[in-house]
């Protein structure tokens, strides 16, 4: 039994062992499945990752390779434009060098043309030289007679064919001027203390060419020209008359009141005869000394009735003075009234020459002698020959001589391609000058150098200005760059007019902010060309130095309350402006409106006082201040 139970045991044990290998066996089997599939799928990830990062070293090869392509197509096009720059330098540089050689030949031509004139004119003074050894004086002359004849005969075709240009030149111009339409320019004006360089306001663009004894001669000698010309001459006529005829009634006169009339009567007519005169076609000097004497009349009327208006009463040399001026009136009407009946009916004004022969030049050459025939006259203004007594005081350095200054005088219009330059004289007015001219495309170019330091004081250039191609500011920079060109540095734009195509600059000197209206430079720009065609600096050199100024006892704001409620107040600045011969004083500067005007005060930064007033007015000069 007990054996029975063992075999039981051992026969369970046995199953038990059967059914765990059975286990094993099919866990074993089931394992074995399930590890050969997923070894499959990793494979197959593995490849799959491995094709895609091949496709991407691909792609980056193939981007890089563009890349590369790229890159050398560029440096491919660099390369060849490279060689196009290269080989458009070198063109350009050949073809400068040939411009060179060409410009270097043809100076070298006409140096040796000049030389051969030098020489050939050499050798005929030698040889006129020994002829003129063994003349007989029948021989000397007929060859006078002979040469004089054949100069006339030069000077006549040169007159005519001028004339004959003038004329095309004015036709070519009216002819234009219909194809274009009209251009009306508005002048901006700053303000000015234009007391300084104008009497009476209303001459104010004309003292430039007064002052340089050049002048330009209106175009043209058709019959509306020739009637211009006569209208203006017989205007004068009149005007010198009613002067003559107010001066002879403010001389007779005990009336104050009638007095101030009959000066204020003879400013106007001056004024009107000063610009009469200016629309002749005179060349000469004799302008400059009958110019002269109107405006003095004009400046010393104004000055005598200011200071009538002021309370106070005439001396015994304010007197004297007009009658001295009445007198030299006088000398000019009667040569006004010889040459009225010496011209005749068919007298031409568009043909007057300017060498002396013609009537009415001749006539007004002699007034060049009224300069000596009244002393000087003494008194505050801007055309007072008291003021040439003033010491000069922007001028320095050693005395030069007449080379010196021919020498400055290409210096300064090197530029400008000037022709036959030289000296032509001296003038010894308020600032000793040496006087030079040249000649520019035909024109005349002339100027004054002091002799003490060698500074230009003045100079005219005539030229044509036909229309306007510049602006205003741009005329200014040109007028800035000759200032610095002149070594002349810190002015200051005070007063622009534009008249018959030309810019006028009134420059003030400026120190710390204030404006110096007594030490003033007149420039002129042409507007067709924007070149620098005149130059005005006696007053500026007159007057220049360093100034003390002082503070302003009032505030603008105080100052501001003693100008009118009437002009709505638009700028303001201080300036240093002149009163009298010796005095200047320190005023608030003032620019406004009123009514349509434009009106300029100026009131004493010390007292509150109104020292002056200007109103802006237009005009056939363009706008003034008056």
């Amino acid at each position: 039994m007990e054996e029975n139970k063992n075999n039981a045991v051992e026969k369970a044990e046995k199953i038990m062992r059967n059914s765990n290998n059975s286990k094993g066996k099919s866990s074993v089997k089931k394992e074995g499945k399930n590890s050969s599939g997923n070894t499959r799928k990793n494979t197959k990830k593995i490849n799959d990752a491995q094709r895609k990062k091949e496709r991407k070293a691909a792609l980056r090869q193939e981007k890089k390779e563009n890349k590369e392509r790229a890159k050398a197509e560029r440096e491919r096009i660099r390369a060849k434009k490279r060689v196009e720059t290269a080989k458009l330098k070198a063109q350009k540089k050949a073809e400068k060098e040939k411009l060179k050689a060409a410009a270097l030949a043809e100076k070298n031509r006409k140096k040796a043309e000049k030389l051969a004139v030098r020489q050939q004119k050499a050798a005929d003074k030698k040889a006129r030289k020994e002829m003129l050894k063994n003349e007989t004086a029948k021989e000397r002359k007929v060859r006078i007679a002979s040469e004089k004849a054949e100069k006339k005969r030069i000077r006549d075709e040169k007159r005519d064919l001028k004339a004959r240009q003038k004329r095309e030149r004015l036709q070519a111009r009216r002819a234009e001027k219909k194809k274009r339409t009209g251009q009306r320019q508005s002048n901006k004006g700053y303000g000015g203390w234009l007391a300084a360089v104008i009497s009476l306001g209303c001459v104010t663009l004309v003292l430039a060419s007064v002052l340089t004894f050049i002048f330009l001669t209106p175009q043209g000698n058709d019959v509306v020209m020739e009637d211009l010309y006569r209208k203006s001459f017989y205007d004068t006529v009149e005007q010198v008359d009613n002067i003559d005829c107010n001066l002879s009634k403010a001389i007779a006169t005990s009336d104050t009141a009638a007095l101030q009339k009959y000066l204020v009567d003879t400013a106007i007519n001056s004024e009107l005869a000063e610009n009469d005169l200016q629309q002749l076609p005179l060349h000469d000097e004799s302008k400059y000394y009958t110019t002269k004497l109107i405006n003095q009349i004009a400046d010393f009327s104004k000055y005598l009735n200011n200071k009538i208006a002021a309370g106070e009463s005439l001396s015994d040399s304010d007197m004297a003075g007009l009658l001295q001026l009445y007198q030299a009136n006088r000398t000019f009407k009667e040569s006004l009234q010889r040459t009225v009946k010496e011209m005749g009916s068919d007298f031409s004004f568009s043909n007057m020459d300017g060498n002396g022969d013609n009537i009415v030049i001749s006539n007004l050459n002699e007034l060049q002698n009224l300069s000596v025939s009244y002393p000087e006259l003494i008194y505050d203004g801007p055309f007072s020959d008291g003021q040439d007594r003033n010491e000069i005081k922007g001028l320095s350095g050693e005395e030069i001589d007449s080379m010196t200054a021919r020498d400055r005088f290409k210096q300064i219009f090197g530029a400008y391609g000037l022709e036959n330059v030289e000296n032509i004289g001296e003038t010894n007015g308020k600032i000793a000058c040496y006087n030079v001219q040249a000649t520019v495309d035909g024109e005349l170019l002339y100027a004054q150098i002091s002799k003490k330091g060698g500074k230009l004081v003045m100079f005219d250039f005539g030229g044509e200005c036909n229309e306007i191609n510049y602006s205003e500011e741009y005329a200014v920079s040109k007028a800035d760059e000759f200032l610095s060109l002149n070594g002349i540095e810190n002015m200051k734009p005070v007063w622009i007019n534009l008249a018959n195509n030309v810019y006028t600059i009134n420059y003030a000197y400026e120190q710390d902010g204030v404006i110096i209206y007594s030490d003033l430079i007149k420039i002129r720009v042409c507007a067709d060309s924007a070149s620098v065609i005149g130059m005005e600096a006696a007053g500026y050199y007159t007057n220049h130095t360093q100034r003390i100024i002082g503070s302003p006892v009032l505030s603008s704001v105080q100052a501001a309350e003693r100008v009118s409620g009437n002009i709505e107040i638009n700028t303001k600045r201080l300036a240093v402006v002149p009163v009298g011969r010796t005095t200047e004083k320190l005023c608030y500067e003032f620019s406004g409106e009123y009514d349509g005007s434009t009106y300029f005060v100026y009131i004493d930064a010390v007292n509150g006082r109104q020292v002056e007033m200007f109103k802006v007015i237009d005009s056939a000069e363009g706008r003034l201040l008056i």
